[in-house]
C-alpha cells in the first residue's frame, strides 16, 4: 500500500481510477486498450518508468504461476507492446472489461523496486523501515520515515501507543476500539472490502441442494450476529457482490431472517426432525455439519458460535474442527472441507466474484467450493465483455437475482476494519478508503520520524 501502485486503482464504489497510467482508450469494439502512463514516475532505484518497461513487467506477470487465476483478463492478451516511450498497447482476443481492474496489480521494476511514495530500507523480523521517496511523482511524503514492528499482544500494543511509544495502530478489531480510545488517540472505520462467509464443499450432499443453502441463509439472523459477534461493527451481507458497487441493484432484496420458512424448506428437502440422530440413541437435529475453522482466530470463534446457535433452532448441529491456520489454509486450497467459516475478499470490484464463484466446470481459478449454475455462469461471461455502464448493470441486476435463487454459501456480514492513530497527526482520511492508503499526505509536528506497529 505505501510502496507499490498499479497502472489503476479501484475506487470504494468499484469504479477503476488512474494511478500510474494518467489516463486510457478503448479501440477496436474493446479489442484494443491503449494505456497512457505519466511522464515522471520514477521506480524506487532512480530509473524511469517507460512503455518498454512496463511492457516487460506486464509479460513477467502473465507468465508468473497463478497470475491468470488471479488475474483473469490475462487471459484475453494476445500481444502487449510500448508505442513510444509513454504509451503501452494491449491487443486482446475478445472485449475485456476486467482489465482495467486487473491492471490495479502491483508494479514491480528491478531488484523488486516499486513506484509508491515510500522504499522499503530495512526489512528484518523485528521490523520493516520505510524511507521516503523523495522523487514521488505525486510529491515528497510529509512523514520521513515509517517504522514497522510487529507485536505479540494487541494489549501490549495498546500499551505502547497509549505510552507514546508508538503512533500508530494498524489493526484493531471491531470489538476492541472501545478498549482503545482515549483522548489522545483518534480512530478511522473503514468498511473492509473482505466479509465473514460460511462456505461449503458443494458438490456433495447436502450443500449440493440449492434448497438447503436458502433455509441456512433464511435461518441466519444477521443483525442479530452483528450485534452480538461484532459489536455492531460490520454490515449484512447476503451475497458475493460488494453492495456498494455502482452497478448493484439495490431494490433486490436480500436474505430476511425467517426461522418458520427455513424450517420448511429443510423438510421439503427431506431433513426431518431427529434424521441426523446420533448412535447413543440421543434425538438428532435434521441437519449435522462439521465447519472448519482456525485456532486462536477469536473473532471467528465467536462468530461461529452465534452461528451455530442460530442454526440450531432451526434444527441444524453444526460442528466445530480447529486446526492450525497454516493446515487452515492449506485444506482450503486443496477443497478438503464439509463446511469453512471464513473472512474472504470479495469487493470492490466485480472481479472478486467472479474468481470465486464462476463456473468450476469451466474455469477452475479460485473457486475451491465447486459452485457451478449456469445461468451465473452466462452473467459472469457478460460482465467480462460489458463495455458500458447500461450492460454492466443489467448483467449485474440479472447476477444478483441468481445468486439469491441458487446461493453459493452463506454470506454473513461485511466487516469493518479500524487504524487507530495518535492525535498530533493530522490524518487525511478518504470516505470509504483505508486512511493508511494516504499515509503520505498525513502530517505531524516536527518529528520526522514515526512508527507504525502492527499486531
Amino acid at each position: 500500500m505505501l510502496t507499490v501502485e498499479g497502472l489503476t486503482q479501484v475506487n470504494a464504489d468499484g469504479r477503476v481510477l488512474p494511478r500510474v497510467a494518467e489516463r486510457w482508450t478503448w479501440d477496436n469494439g474493446g479489442r484494443t486498450l491503449r494505456v497512457f502512463l505519466r511522464n515522471n514516475v520514477k521506480f524506487h532505484d532512480g530509473k524511469a518508468l517507460s512503455a518498454a518497461t512496463m511492457v516487460d513487467i506486464i509479460r513477467r506477470l502473465i507468465a508468473r504461476p497463478g497470475s491468470r487465476d488471479r488475474y483473469p483478463s490475462l487471459n484475453d492478451i494476445t500481444s502487449v507492446a510500448p508505442d513510444g516511450d509513454t504509451q503501452v498497447v494491449f491487443t486482446l482476443s475478445a472485449p475485456s472489461a476486467f482489465l482495467l481492474e486487473d491492471l490495479s496489480a502491483p508494479i514491480q521494476g528491478g531488484g523488486g523496486a516499486g513506484t509508491g511514495p515510500y522504499r522499503v530500507t530495512k526489512r528484518e523480523k523485528s521490523e520493516i523501515v520505510l524511507d521516503r521517496f523523495e522523487q514521488y511523482y505525486l510529491g515528497s511524503p510529509s512523514i520521513g520515515q515509517v517504522i514497522i514492528r510487529p507485536f505479540d499482544a494487541l494489549r501490549t500494543t495498546w500499551t505502547s501507543l497509549l505510552r507514546g511509544e508508538v503512533d500508530m495502530v494498524a489493526e484493531v478489531p471491531p470489538d476492541s476500539i472501545e478498549f482503545i480510545e482515549s483522548a489522545d488517540v483518534q480512530t478511522f472505520s473503514f468498511p473492509h472490502w473482505y466479509q465473514f462467509v460460511l462456505a461449503f464443499e458443494l458438490n456433495k450432499p447436502p450443500f449440493n441442494s440449492p434448497t438447503v443453502r436458502r433455509a441456512l441463509n433464511l435461518g441466519v439472523d444477521r443483525d442479530a450476529l452483528i450485534k452480538s459477534a461484532l459489536k455492531g461493527h460490520a454490515t449484512p451481507s447476503t451475497g458475493p457482490i460488494w453492495p456498494k458497487h455502482w452497478a448493484v441493484d439495490n431494490s433486490i432484496q436480500g436474505f430476511v431472517h425467517d426461522s418458520a420458512t427455513a424450517t420448511a424448506l429443510l423438510e421439503a428437502a427431506g431433513f426431518h426432525k431427529g434424521a441426523a440422530g446420533d448412535n447413543n440413541g440421543i434425538p438428532g437435529a435434521r441437519l449435522r455439519f462439521t465447519c472448519l475453522i482456525p485456532m486462536k482466530f477469536s473473532l471467528l470463534e465467536r462468530l461461529g458460535l452465534e452461528v451455530q446457535r442460530q442454526l440450531y433452532d432451526i434444527g441444524v448441529d453444526m460442528q466445530f474442527e480447529a486446526v492450525p491456520i497454516d493446515e487452515y489454509l492449506a485444506r482450503i486450497a486443496q477443497g478438503k472441507f464439509q463446511a469453512i467459516l471464513v473472512d474472504m475478499i470479495s469487493g470492490p470490484s466485480l472481479v472478486r466474484p467472479y474468481l470465486f464463484w464462476r463456473s468450476a466446470r469451466t474455469y477452475k481459478g479460485l473457486n475451491v467450493f465447486g459452485y457451478d449454475n449456469p445461468e451465473a455462469e452466462r452473467q459472469f461471461q457478460a460482465l467480462r465483455t460489458a463495455m458500458n455502464e447500461a450492460a454492466v448493470r443489467s448483467a449485474t441486476a440479472r447476477l444478483q437475482r441468481v445468486l439469491m435463487e441458487d446461493p453459493p454459501a452463506v454470506f454473513l456480514a461485511w466487516n469493518e476494519r479500524a487504524r487507530v492513530v495518535r492525535r498530533e497527526f493530522q490524518v487525511v482520511h478518504e470516505p470509504g478508503r483505508d486512511p493508511m492508503s494516504s499515509l503520505w499526505r498525513w502530517s505531524v509536528g516536527a518529528a520526522p520520524v514515526q512508527t507504525v506497529s502492527l499486531q
